[in-house]
């Protein structure tokens, strides 16, 4: 279900939400009635519920900073939607996302943990190969800053692009690949977001850079004129992390 005039916002969290049972209660009311409407978010609902128990099971019940963060990302790979289920899952998401719009629900408070779930979703464009001795990638900003070009210098090849609606803000997340490994840098337009408890700081280059480490997964955040970034990734070196984070090319990536 499409509403003309209405794109279709990000409303997973209010699945989430509803599932582990931390959504407010006025709030959870409103998503109960629209999801008992809709079978295909009930299935959703369902996997979100199977996800969750499987991560309080491997925590025993207190999941870690990655495991909340994969809290998000295990459910949609739960279990493969049928072929073209998955145009009308998103259409009855962003007609959840409407009804809630409509009776006054907010979409939640956008945090770095959030962000960094996108880390675990597809690219859903392409990235165009930037002209030779570029240091930027063409034709994709956020909040007007360009993303780096990271093949010619640390090997990390611009694979994908996606945005999505958070908390009523477009996030755009590129995504690079380097011999197998993947990692995620989303830009976050608007207010900084705080980087959250237990995550330390450390200068390199100039760049004030938080990072919260779980295992092997990392989450680094700094801000670029104003605006937050935040870097996602498992099994890469925090110290090659830190070089990404810092990269300016002699300036010609603008801060």
């Amino acid at each position: 279900m499409r509403i003309p005039g209405r794109p279709p916002r990000a409303t997973e969290s209010d699945l989430v939400r509803l599932a582990d049972g931390t959504l407010e209660p006025r709030r959870r009311k409103v998503v109960e009635k629209v999801v008992a409407a809709s079978g295909e978010l009930q299935a959703r609902l369902r996997e979100q519920r199977r996800a969750i128990d499987a991560v309080r099971g491997v925590s025993g019940g207190r999941a870690s900073l990655a495991l909340r963060i994969r809290r998000r990302a295990l459910a949609p790979a739960a279990r493969p939607w049928p072929r073209g289920l998955g145009l009308v899952l998103a259409g009855a998401l962003g007609a959840l996302a409407w009804t809630l719009a409509t009776l006054g629900g907010g979409q939640g408070v956008l945090t770095v943990a959030t962000a960094a779930t996108i880390a675990a979703r597809p690219a859903t464009a392409v990235v165009n190969e930037p002209p030779d001795g570029a240091a930027t990638l063409p034709r994709v900003r956020s909040a007007g800053l360009p993303f780096p070009y990271w093949e010619d210098a640390f090997g990390w090849r611009a694979a994908g692009v996606r945005w999505d609606d958070v908390g009523g803000r477009t996030l755009t997340t590129i995504f690079y690949r380097s011999h197998g490994r993947r990692i995620a840098y989303t830009i976050v337009p608007g207010t900084s977001l705080a980087a959250g408890d237990g995550a330390r700081t450390i200068t390199r280059g100039g760049v004030v850079v938080h990072v919260a480490v779980d295992g092997p997964q990392r989450i680094l955040t700094w801000l670029r004129r104003g605006h937050t970034c935040v870097l996602t990734a498992t099994g890469v070196p925090l110290d090659a992390l830190l070089r990404l984070a810092a990269w300016r090319s002699h300036g010609a990536v603008p801060y």
